[in-house]
Formats: C-alpha cells, sequence, structure tokens
C-alpha cells in the first residue's frame, strides 16, 4: 500500500488488485474527509484505514463515501469500511444504487448479464471468486443523479453523471483546483497491468452514452485527471486520452462489420475483436460488454441484423 498526494489536501492510496494497479482517493479540509471508492472486500482492512491513520485522518473526520459505480474493486469495501468510519454516509449514482447495496446483483444483472441469451459468462469458477470479493450487502443512504455540489468544509467537489462504464457512473470534478477523478469513465485502448502492459479492455456498454461522457470530460479542461488504474494525467495528456477512447470505439465498429459479413454470434465476435485489436491480456469473454454494445448500436442504426428471430445464442450478420 502507497499513499500519493496528489494535490493539496487530496491523497491518492495505491495497491495491486491482480496484476492492475487499484486506486482509492481520499479528500479532505483539515477537519472533514471524503473518500472516492472502496476497493474489494479487503481493501478497507489492508488500505484504506491504514492510510487514513498515517495521514492523522481520524475515521470520525469521514462524512461520506462515494462509490463510483458497481464493480467489486470499487464497491466490494463499502460494508467493511462503513464498519469503521461512524459518521459516513454512503453515495453512488441513482442508477447503480441496487447493484452497490446488494452485491450478488453483480454476479446476476452485471457480470452475468449475457449468460442466459449467449452462454457466454464467467463461468463457477468467476463466480466463486467474485463472492469472495464482493462484499456483504451495505446501505446507501444517497443516490446521486449528476450535478450535485458535495462540500468538504470549505472545499466544492461537483459531481457528474458519467455512464457508459455503467449506468450510474459518477465522476467528481473539483473546479477551483481544476482536480478531476473520473475513476473508470474512460479506458483509452485497454486497462494496462501495473507494467503498463495491456490487462483488459475497454469494458462498457451503452456506446453513445460512453461517447457522450468522452464529450463532457473534455468540456471541463480539467488540469489533472485520476482515475481507478490508470496514470495520472494533465494538460494536454488528458485531451490524448480522450482521442484514444474515442478512437478505440471506432475502431471496434470496423472489427465487428469487417467479421459480420459471415454471420456471428457474440462470442465469436469477441474473439475476432481481440485478434484485431487486442490483445488485451484477458480472455476475450472480458470483452462481451463493449462487443455487445456496439452490435446492439449496429442493430439500432439498420447497420447490422438478426440471422434469425428467437435463436438462442443469437447470431448476427450486415443486413
Amino acid at each position: 500500500m502507497t499513499v500519493t498526494e496528489i494535490a493539496a489536501g487530496t491523497w491518492r492510496l495505491e495497491s495491486l488488485f491482480g496484476a492492475r494497479f487499484l486506486y482509492q482517493y481520499v479528500v479532505s479540509d483539515g477537519e472533514e474527509a471524503l473518500i472516492v471508492d472502496t476497493g474489494d472486500a479487503t481493501t478497507p482492512r489492508d488500505v484504506i484505514m491504514p492510510g487514513l491513520w498515517s495521514l492523522g485522518i481520524p475515521p470520525e473526520q469521514v462524512t461520506l463515501v462515494v462509490v463510483t459505480h458497481p464493480d467489486l474493486d470499487h464497491q466490494g469495501g463499502l460494508a467493511g469500511l462503513r464498519e469503521q468510519l461512524p459518521n459516513a454516509i454512503a453515495a453512488c449514482g441513482f442508477a447503480d444504487r441496487m447493484m452497490v447495496s446488494e452485491p450478488e446483483r453483480l454476479v446476476t444483472d452485471r457480470y452475468g448479464a449475457y449468460q442466459a441469451e449467449h452462454g457466454l459468462g464467467y463461468g463457477p469458477a468467476g463466480e466463486l471468486w467474485m463472492r469472495a470479493n464482493y462484499g456483504a450487502p451495505a446501505p446507501v443512504e444517497v443516490g446521486l443523479a449528476g450535478g450535485e455540489t458535495l462540500a468538504v468544509g470549505d472545499r466544492r467537489l461537483v459531481v457528474r453523471h458519467a455512464p457508459g462504464h455503467s449506468a450510474g457512473h459518477l465522476i467528481a470534478h473539483e473546479p477551483a483546483t481544476g482536480l478531476l477523478l473520473t475513476s473508470d469513465a474512460v479506458h483509452g485502448s485497454m486497462c494496462p497491468a501495473a507494467d503498463g502492459s495491456p490487462a483488459l479492455p475497454p469494458t462498457y456498454e451503452d456506446v453513445n452514452t460512453y461517447l457522450e461522457t468522452i464529450d463532457m470530460i473534455e468540456t471541463l479542461n480539467a488540469r489533472e485527471m485520476h482515475s481507478g488504474h490508470w496514470p495520472a494525467r494533465s494538460g494536454p495528456e488528458i485531451g490524448a486520452f480522450l482521442r484514444e477512447s474515442r478512437e478505440f470505439v471506432e475502431r471496434m465498429d470496423g472489427a465487428l462489420l469487417e467479421r459480420l459479413e459471415t454471420p456471428a454470434t457474440l462470442e465469436q465476435l469477441c474473439v475476432h475483436a481481440d485478434q484485431r485489436l487486442g490483445p488485451f491480456g484477458a480472455d476475450p469473454v472480458n470483452l462481451m460488454f463493449a462487443v455487445y454494445g456496439h452490435v446492439q448500436r449496429l442493430l439500432r442504426g439498420g447497420r447490422a441484423s438478426n440471422v434469425r428471430a428467437g435463436e438462442r445464442p443469437p447470431r448476427y450478420r450486415l443486413p
């Protein structure tokens, strides 16, 4: 565990989650503090509480914990953390509230979303690992829609709705300092391992809202951007990362249209995308979220069609 000051009164708590870096953030004015993201079930014990003590921040000073989105490496520590923070309430995006408060829904509704229709998922071993890391159910008192201002003493952070990776994904922007905390809102062309090599592909589902999120972040003209797994970026580096994210979306469309010249299932499309756009350092199943989102957009736009209505698993082709 490493604690890095990224701005006055703002720290990044750093640890490893498998091969990737995993970051949480602490924002304080010296009398009151806010935490962004909670890691997995072990992170409060191993990272967050030791980090607070090293900074001299008593647990009583933490008044708010913001979970940016429902993934076990961002919400899994919520229940354990709440046991240690007597004055803190929890908040997340309104659209994500049920999955954040009831982590079994990650297995059924998020990571298992394509199992029944497409036969595509992480299997029993993967689900067992998820349940070991997603933490206990935890109440979430506040659902945020975006546009709210969070007060940390005299400091003000503006919450923005940044969907795409999840329906209710949140980011936090401090206009006075130009600091932007984006968690997993944008992905570039891959999610890196700690050594910089690819560890996962970009993970988003609703392509249009993902592109809108990229545009919205660009309008904030942030000075520094800090995320959940990616290196910190500042100045022109932010614009370059946003362009990389848009370009990946375009490349994904091209790869899928190429494969759809002959009928293909979601699984076959994931394998093709991995071959054309990767490698990503992970099983092609991890592309199912983005590939499904692109297929749905192609279907809505009349650029792809189903081979046969009601077929399971569905196959797709060019119209």
